[in-house]
């Protein structure tokens, strides 16, 4: 598994920032009475909507790791866990989005997933 770049930004900005919870739950609509609700899994996948501050000598850095390292954001990753501070596998839930912010600075957007 390929680590995040040590060029790049370690800890994830606190503007913007969201951890959806994964979902382990299946919900059963019934006839009469209350829906029936059930465990499906005991570990789920859990969101992370973050960004970094990216110069404009990282974004070649950022680059090469999500397109060749990581193979489009299709394959793991490792990032220390914002709460814990642990070693956890990521991988991208959907396509980055930079925006520029001024001068060389740059706002790297990003939609994580969690696995187990």
């Amino acid at each position: 598994m390929e680590t995040w770049p040590s060029a790049l930004q370690d800890k994830l900005n606190a503007a913007g920032f969201q951890h959806q919870l994964g979902n382990t739950t299946i919900r059963t609509d019934m006839d009469v009475g209350p829906a029936k609700v059930r465990s499906r899994f005991t570990d789920a996948v859990d969101r992370y909507t973050c960004s970094i501050l990216l110069d404009m000598d990282e974004y070649d850095d950022f680059v090469t790791f999500y397109k060749t390292s990581i193979n489009n954001g299709t394959d793991q990753f490792e990032f220390d866990d914002p709460f814990s501070g642990d070693p956890a596998a990521f991988r991208f839930a959907a396509d980055p989005v930079i925006r520029a912010l001024g001068g060389r600075t740059f706002e790297l957007n990003m939609v994580w997933e969690k696995l187990p």
